[in-house]
Parts: C-alpha cells; sequence; structure tokens
C-alpha cells in the first residue's frame, strides 16, 4: 500500500469514529431491550399489591470506568487521539452505569495489543478493544465492498457487534451468569439480541459483525478446531439465523437469496426465541 493510500485508509478510519461515537450513543439505550423486548403482564394497581410485591433494586457496587494508555506505534497516534477526544468510552461507560448494576468496577479502554483482537480481562476487570483490530476489520471490508464509505460503515458496524460481545464476558464474570455450552456462542447471542432490536440499523450492524467472520484465506488443514470460538462460518450462520428469527418476514430475502438454507432457516425463529428468553431472564435481576 502506498503512502497516499494508507493517509486515505487512516483518514477514512478516523472519519469512521467520528460516526462510531454518534451511532453508538444512539444503540446503548438498547442494552436495556434485554428486559423489554418481551410483552410483560400490567403490574397489579396499588390498591390491590402489596409493597413486598414491587421489584426489589439490585444491588450496585461498581461502575463502568474508562482507562486509557498512550499508544506506542506512531500509525496509531493519530488514531487514538481522534477516538480520546471523542469521550466515546465516557458515553458508553455512562449508559451503561445507568443501565446494569454491577458487584464491582469494570474497565473499559482502546489499546494498541499487537495483535489483531478484543478481549474481556477478567483478572484486570477490563474490557480492551484493540485498535489492531479495527484496522483489521476495515481491511477485511474494503476486500468486500464496492467503495470506501461502504467499507467504512461496515467497520464501525462490526465494531459495534464486537464491543457488545466482550460486554457478555464482562457481564457473565461479574454477575456469575450460568452458562451452559460454548461461552462465545452464548455472547454472540446476547450481541444479536441486543442489536437486533427491530431497528435497520441495530441488525445491519448484527450482521455486518457476522460478514467479518467470513474469510477466502482460510483452508481446512489451518481451521482451529481446538479453539474456543466456534469456526467463522459457524458464526456467521448463527448470526444470520437469529437475526431472520427475529423477523422472518423482512429477512426472507435471505433465505431467496442462498445466503441462509432453508434448513437452518426453518428453526431460526424457535432459536431467537430461545436466546432472547434466556438473555432476558439472565439479566432480568441486575437492570435499573
Amino acid at each position: 500500500m502506498n503512502h497516499e493510500n494508507s493517509r486515505r485508509k487512516r483518514n477514512a478510519l478516523n472519519a469512521a469514529f467520528l460516526l462510531f461515537n454518534i451511532f453508538m450513543i444512539a444503540l446503548l439505550p438498547l442494552a436495556t431491550a434485554c428486559g423489554n423486548k418481551e410483552e410483560k403482564p400490567a403490574p397489579p394497581s396499588s390498591a390491590s399489591a402489596p409493597a413486598s410485591d414491587e421489584k426489589k433494586q439490585p444491588e450496585d457496587k461498581g461502575d463502568f470506568k474508562v482507562v486509557s494508555t498512550p499508544v506506542k506505534k506512531a500509525e496509531y497516534t493519530e488514531l487514538e487521539k481522534e477516538l480520546r477526544e471523542s469521550k466515546l468510552l465516557e458515553t458508553i461507560a455512562a449508559d451503561l452505569n445507568d443501565t446494569i448494576a454491577l458487584p464491582f468496577d469494570i474497565l473499559i479502554s482502546f489499546d494498541e495489543c499487537n495483535e489483531v483482537n478484543a478481549f474481556y480481562d477478567p483478572e484486570k476487570r477490563q474490557i480492551s478493544m484493540c485498535l489492531e483490530l479495527i484496522e483489521d476489520l476495515h481491511d477485511v471490508f474494503q476486500k468486500k465492498t464496492k467503495s470506501e464509505d461502504e467499507a467504512v460503515e461496515a467497520t464501525i458496524n462490526a465494531m459495534i457487534f464486537v464491543f457488545f460481545h466482550e460486554l457478555g464476558h464482562a457481564l457473565i464474570h461479574a454477575l456469575e451468569l450460568p452458562i451452559t455450552g460454548k461461552e462465545e456462542d452464548a455472547v454472540d447471542q446476547l450481541s444479536t439480541f441486543i442489536l437486533a432490536d427491530g431497528t435497520d440499523e441495530g441488525e445491519t450492524a448484527a450482521l455486518d459483525g457476522a460478514e467479518s467472520f467470513l474469510s477466502d484465506e482460510e483452508q481446512m488443514g489451518d481451521l482451529p478446531f481446538w479453539d474456543e470460538h466456534s469456526l467463522g462460518p459457524q458464526r456467521f450462520y448463527n448470526i444470520v439465523c437469529w437475526v431472520y428469527g427475529q423477523n422472518p418476514d423482512k429477512y426472507e430475502p435471505l433465505v431467496d437469496q442462498g445466503v441462509l438454507p432453508d434448513d437452518r432457516a426453518a428453526r431460526c425463529q424457535d432459536e431467537y426465541k430461545q436466546l432472547a428468553n434466556s438473555w432476558s431472564r439472565l439479566l432480568a435481576p441486575y437492570l435499573k
């Protein structure tokens, strides 16, 4: 990549995160939907309901808190500066603190990680979104999209999906939530559940998150069957299935165009209802 292309790429990513800031502010209230997606019966009138029937407020001993570390590589200096000045993480933390009661503080940061990754560290109690991942996702979507604007938008969407995925890991640890099966699949479910909220923006973010797991470069012998994550194509079909299951009429084109096979599509509505019910019940005691 020549210097001019590199400069344009960096400018595109900087611009993307100004949009990412706005987009995340719009999406964060969706976290509260974990307890509100299914219709609930009307509460009893105050005349007939004893005071003891009132919902007990969760005990809140912690907060989401932003931390920052200086970057070492010059190529990330401008991006880190844009992120810091946007106050993106502070906005995320404030909205989450209004939504979820925690037993202890959880840190959130953008970091230079020396690897393409995002992760929750239970020892540090910290969600780290790696600058290298931002760059890698942009490279991925440049190959999959027709224009730079489309690549930037898809990068933003995939990062949103990844953030809610890592938030899921943090909540499972902090709230000691019971999970059977692969935790990685469970937090993919949570991220999809939060984003597949009936809005085009949220659902597109989930679908772009799914698309980021497909790679033309993987060969059968290179696939990490041993890994705690499901394989990239499996994660893709899971997320697409759940988005479809949330609104089959709207996303019937996914089946018609062969993106989602008929055999899987037939079960997706039930799969979505199951994950929605599970995550709603798991998080309900901790929602403010």
